[in-house]
């Protein structure tokens, strides 16, 4: 082999190595390329999963949020309103007003004193009509406002 034989020789075995390593190349460029895609993917949807965790905890958290927020302002309405209740019966007894209590027992008492003096009235017989219920609840109350003034 001459020289020159050698030296083409040389020329195309370096240049059919060096496409060779340039696949060789190529292949795994591509290889690592698709490693790389499919550990993308799988990070993505590693964090979507976490991220549709987070928003179901988060939803729970606001609506446990706002369970306690109404439960919160019940408390405060009734405690408010019982206030409120208090503060007006103190107004009423500090102005020296009846409340209604008193007066459908005043009324009773008067009804008695009426019967007791005149005999049965005509308002009286209207009471009849009345549910046997509420009639004996009105005689309670009248005995204890009896008691009570005796």
């Amino acid at each position: 082999m001459s020289e020159r034989t050698k030296l083409l020789k040389k020329a195309v075995l370096a240049g059919v190595g060096a496409s060779t390593n340039v696949e060789r190349v190529k292949s795994a460029l591509n290889d690592a390329m698709n490693d790389l895609v499919k550990v993308g993917q799988d990070l993505l949807t590693d964090l979507e999963g976490k991220g549709k965790d987070k928003t179901e905890s988060f939803q729970q958290y606001l609506k446990s949020l706002q369970d306690e927020a109404t439960k919160r302002t019940v408390d405060v309405e009734k405690k408010a309103s019982h206030k409120f209740q208090d503060s007006t019966k103190k107004a009423v007894k500090e102005f020296g007003l009846a409340t209604r209590e008193e007066i459908e027992e005043l009324h009773e008492r008067i009804a008695a004193l009426e019967e007791a003096v005149h005999g049965p009235s005509e308002h009286a017989e209207s009471n009849e009509d009345e549910s046997s219920d509420d009639h004996q609840s009105k005689k309670r109350s009248k005995k204890k406002s009896q008691e009570n003034h005796s």
